[in-house]
């Protein structure tokens, strides 16, 4: 008696197969750091944790640059105080 392994289909992404990585697409990247994010104040509101986020960590927590938070100080900065 032999035991014959059934057929698995292959279940990848037809994308992956193409050449084309979802993960390199910032539209997509900007999505999961929004999914993340918010994902982030949900858990730290209602654990009632309100204390402030070391900027490192919550860049490590939503997969970005650890000078993520700066660039966004300096960004608005500049857009609030534009040159004279």
């Amino acid at each position: 008696m032999s035991l014959k392994t059934p057929a698995v289909e292959n279940h990848t992404d037809t994308k992956l197969l193409a050449g084309v990585d979802p993960t390199l697409n910032p539209a997509w990247q900007a999505e999961q750091m929004d999914r993340l994010l918010g994902f982030e104040i949900l858990t730290r509101t209602l654990s009632a944790c309100y204390q402030p986020i070391a900027p490192e960590l919550l860049a490590d927590k939503v997969g970005a640059n650890k000078s993520f938070s700066n660039k966004i100080i300096v960004g608005l900065q500049r857009k609030l105080r534009p040159q004279e």
